[in-house]
């Protein structure tokens, strides 16, 4: 209550501006105005309605579709007669008209507005400055009418050109330095994009694009930069264009769809909502899309940070990213908006909150974008992991019964087969030592076709199930093995280190399963009869070598040996040089 009194007793003092040094700026405080509601009001009838001074320091009517008058008397007191009026924040004001009394009558000496170009002789600075002349000693009288297409706000002052400028420099100063670092920013992300032809970069860039272009607007830069483009000199126009672009950014960046199911379904009513601003804008002039802008805030506020937690919630990561660099917008259009509103003091934080709202929006984002391939490249990364884990187990279940089916076949083959070739091999030969004469020479052809039959069943045994491989281990299974196979070869051994305790009873049947195929192929190759190998022991692997001289080219991609290299965590390599063949198969182990 005592703020209110104390508020009243001052607005009843609106303050005349007495200019005494030209080195300074005076301004006007606790304004006197006139509200002028359906905007008609005659410039005859102006000087003679009932002016009242404003509550606060700045007058600030809000979002209203209303004009404003203001009254300023002016003392010159100095020694200059050029002194202009300077109002800040120009491309709030949708017009501005400035008249001078002179005798009883007003005069217009300065008209504009915000859907038209800068007049040629117009001080062309983002702040508008209204040239007057007041002779000196003398008193002048001005009214300024204003509308504005978002939030009426007239900080009125009155100073020289050449103070406005050094002023300004500050401003102009860190107005360079924002839209630099977002331009940087754009500039950054099209390069990412047109390299990962990610689509979130994209959405990214039309949406950073709008805020800073909403950015120029409110610091006058617009009209000059789309001069072509006036019509969009509008705060509704950008807003809109700019909302539509977070809702189609969000889902894209948050993968609502997977994320936040709710938030997904509910996009189109936000899409219909930023278009709604955006016809309100185009086919009812004034504040009316504003307005909007101020009420359906809050719901483009829960839905970009509903959307965030919860995405995040469900383990999004970049979700944290996501919900910062919103916040920081927010909190900074808060701030501006309140200090527009008079319920936030006027100084240099509350009046660049836009620009580090819109600066951190971009910054976070940015680095959100690249958390987001981030996230990806990891996630997708222990899929495979994952998938090649599984690969493995599969591999190593599907070997392990084959080598159990071999195993059984091979028992069958010696217990059943083996043991009835024997049986009638010793018939045949006992029938032999009974016969006599011609007999006697029948019945050996059948005893060495036995003989034949039961060395070939020898053979498939081996293949299936290496008896070395029990009784002797791997090192002698592989000797045994080349010696078999090669037995009308020269066969070279160079290194023959014992390896058998490196390996499990598994990872040697593959060991032996590889070089067994490998083996083949290098027959198929039909190589001159002399072949060196070797087995060598490192520090963590063994390695396995071959040289022989062949003409032909060795098939080595057989998939069972890839499939077992791949369990094993192995590797081969085939070096040919001139008619030499040389291969190694590597075979880690854990020391």
């Amino acid at each position: 209550m005592l703020v209110l009194l104390l508020s009243g007793i001052s607005s009843g003092y609106a303050q005349d501006i007495q200019l005494k040094d030209s080195e300074k700026s005076y301004v006007l405080s606790y304004s006197k105005f006139l509200v002028d509601p359906d905007n008609n009001l005659h410039i005859s009838q102006v000087q003679y309605k009932n002016f009242k001074a404003s509550g606060f320091p700045t007058l600030s009517l809000g979002a209203t579709t209303a004009s404003v008058w203001v009254k300023i008397r002016i003392q010159n007191q100095s020694n200059q007669t050029g002194w202009h009026i300077q109002i800040d924040s120009p491309p709030v004001l949708e017009s501005v008209s400035v008249y001078q009394k002179k005798d009883s009558l007003l005069f217009r000496i300065f008209a504009r507005a915000a859907n038209k170009s800068k007049t040629k002789g117009e001080v062309r600075v983002n702040n508008l400055l209204i040239p007057i002349s007041i002779p000196v000693h003398t008193q002048a009288e001005f009214y300024i009418k204003a509308s504005s297409n978002n939030i009426l706000r007239l900080p009125i002052k009155v100073t020289t050109l050449q103070h406005a400028f050094e002023q300004s420099y500050l401003t102009d100063l860190l107005n360079g330095i924002v839209f630099g670092m977002l331009i940087a920013f754009g500039i950054y992300n099209l390069f990412v994009y047109i390299i990962t032809k990610e689509q979130p970069y994209l959405y990214y860039l039309g949406y950073i694009f709008f805020w800073s272009l909403n950015l120029f607007f409110y610091n006058g830069f617009l009209p000059d930069i789309l001069s072509e483009l006036i019509w969009l000199n509008s705060a509704g126009k950008i807003i809109a264009i700019a909302s539509l672009l977070s809702v189609i950014f969000t889902n894209s960046f948050l993968q609502t769809k997977k994320n936040s199911p709710f938030f997904y379904k509910i996009r189109w009513l936000m899409c219909l909502l930023s278009i709604g601003i955006l016809l309100t804008d185009i086919f009812y002039k004034g504040a009316y899309s504003f307005m909007l802008v101020q009420y359906l805030m809050y719901p483009f506020f829960i839905y970009w940070f509903g959307a965030g937690i919860q995405s995040l919630r469900r383990g999004y990561k970049p979700a944290i990213y996501f919900i910062l660099g919103f916040g920081s917008l927010i909190l900074g259009n808060a701030v501006y908006n309140l200090k527009d509103l008079n319920i936030l003091p006027d100084n240099l934080i509350t009046r660049t909150s836009m620009h580090w709202g819109t600066l951190l929006d971009a910054l976070i984002l940015s680095f959100a974008l690249a958390s987001r391939l981030s996230f990806y490249r990891k996630q997708q990364e222990q899929i495979q992991l994952k998938t090649i884990e599984e690969k493995r187990v599969f591999l190593k279940e599907l070997l392990q019964r084959q080598e159990q089916e071999k195993k059984r076949i091979a028992m069958e083959l010696h217990d059943n087969i083996g043991q009835q070739l024997i049986l009638i091999k010793n018939r045949s030969w006992r029938l032999q030592q009974l016969s006599q004469g011609g007999i006697k020479d029948l019945v050996s052809a059948p005893i060495n076709h036995i003989a034949a039959i039961m060395a070939e069943v020898r053979g498939i045994l081996h293949r299936l199930r290496p008896y070395q491989m029990d009784l002797l281990g791997l090192t002698h299974s592989i000797h045994g093995l080349i010696t078999d196979t090669f037995t009308d070869f020269d066969i070279e051994q160079e290194n023959t280190h014992e390896i058998n305790e490196y390996f499990n009873t598994d990872e040697s049947m593959h060991i032996f399963r590889i070089l067994q195929l490998l083996i083949d192929s290098i027959l198929a190759t039909l190589p001159d009869k002399k072949m060196c190998y070797a087995i060598t022991r490192k520090a963590s692997s063994v390695d396995f070598a071959f040289a022989f001289q062949t003409t032909q080219h060795l098939e080595n991609s057989s998939p069972d040996i890839q499939n077992r290299l791949e369990l094993l965590k192995g590797s081969i390599y085939v070096q040919k040089a001139k008619n030499t063949t040389q291969i190694t198969v590597n075979i880690p182990f854990t020391p």
